[in-house]
């Protein structure tokens, strides 16, 4: 099974390719469809010489009663060979596969023509509408696992525990690269709101004194409307990349939403964030973009200190009100 599971992710990484030759009535010479079969006839039949094992093929749902092959890694001249939309019995374990769209391993099968033998199945899905393709079967003789078995039941004990340890591991980079990216915005490369309030939530459990700034962007809605939105997204990256730049180690910087950032500031006191404050719009102001023809950007913030009992909520109201507070002053001045 874990063999049919590695070919399923093989194919799957050339899905448009595969789908399109299971999806066709025949092999024309000549077609993409044609040289993608014998290309990857060749390598699963590969894989079959370097695995050891008696069968390997690709199949598809003809009907309850009925399925078609795909792919085969016999030799062509085999008798065993079963060529392209060669038909077969479904079997209750291709069945299943394909009802229930896991894998799975068989028991013991008998067959008049096959022998004694067990597969190990793995479905084969189109993730880009999850539909299900097909599904990849391994054979092997229950003649030819006894032997093995008995001749290197140590080795195949160590290549399952290297197997489940590079799967683990994979699986940790995997699921550390997902976080990591469900934490970012996707535009600014700011850590995203989700960011911003597991360390606020982090930051008050500590008791740590620190203060937030939140910042917004003077005047953006008629910059998107005289502009367009394209020019309003390059504005949004330029002052991301100065907010971290005017930040340098004395805090973090967070795509809060919109036209909308959150800073907080670990350890930091009124006085300090009002410095931080006023480097973070000197950066901003700095911005320089041909795109605006002269026109320069400037960002309000307000700023609010955490004190110790305070909840996250009142927090950020706290420094909401300060913002508007100045983008009002702004506008008189």
């Amino acid at each position: 099974m874990d063999i049919a599971l590695s070919i399923a992710a093989f194919l799957t990484g050339d899905i448009e390719e595969y789908r399109s030759l299971s999806e066709a009535t025949s092999l024309v010479p000549g077609t993409k469809e044609e040289a993608y079969y014998q290309k990857t006839r060749a390598v699963i039949e590969t894989i079959k010489q370097g695995t050891d094992t008696s069968f390997i093929f690709t199949a598809k749902y003809i009907d309850a009663q009925t399925n078609a092959y795909v792919l085969d890694g016999e030799p062509v001249d085999s008798e065993f060979f079963s060529p392209f939309g060669s038909t077969d019995p479904m079997n209750p374990c291709e069945l299943q596969v394909y009802t229930t769209r896991q894998s799975l391993a068989s028991g013991e099968e008998e067959d008049p023509i096959w022998g004694t033998y067990l597969t190990g199945y793995a479905p084969i899905i189109d993730t880009r509408d999850d539909t299900m393709v097909g599904w990849v079967g391994v054979d092997y003789t229950a003649e030819t696992l006894n032997v093995r078995y008995v001749r290197i039941s140590w080795i195949l004990g160590f290549c399952f525990a290297s197997f489940i340890l590079i799967i683990s591991t994979l699986l940790y980079f995997l699921i550390r690269a997902i976080q990591t990216k469900s934490n970012v915005d996707y535009l600014t490369k700011l850590a995203n709101k989700r960011s911003f309030t597991h360390l606020l939530a982090k930051l008050i459990k500590e008791k740590n004194s620190f203060t937030l700034l939140m910042c917004d962007v003077d005047k953006f809605k008629p910059i998107n409307d005289t502009y367009g939105h394209p020019v309003g997204d390059m504005v949004l990256i330029a002052i991301a990349q100065a907010l971290e730049t005017g930040l340098e180690l004395t805090g973090k910087a967070f795509r809060y939403g919109g036209d909308e950032f959150a800073i907080l500031l670990p350890s930091c006191h009124s006085l300090k964030a009002q410095t931080v404050l006023q480097t973070v719009q000197e950066h901003v102001k700095a911005i320089r973009l041909t795109q605006l023809e002269g026109t320069e950007l400037s960002v309000s913030i307000g700023q609010a200190q955490w004190e110790e009992g305070m909840q996250a909520d009142t927090l950020v109201g706290n420094a909401d009100h300060d913002l508007y507070e100045q983008k009002r002053k702004r506008r008189e001045s």
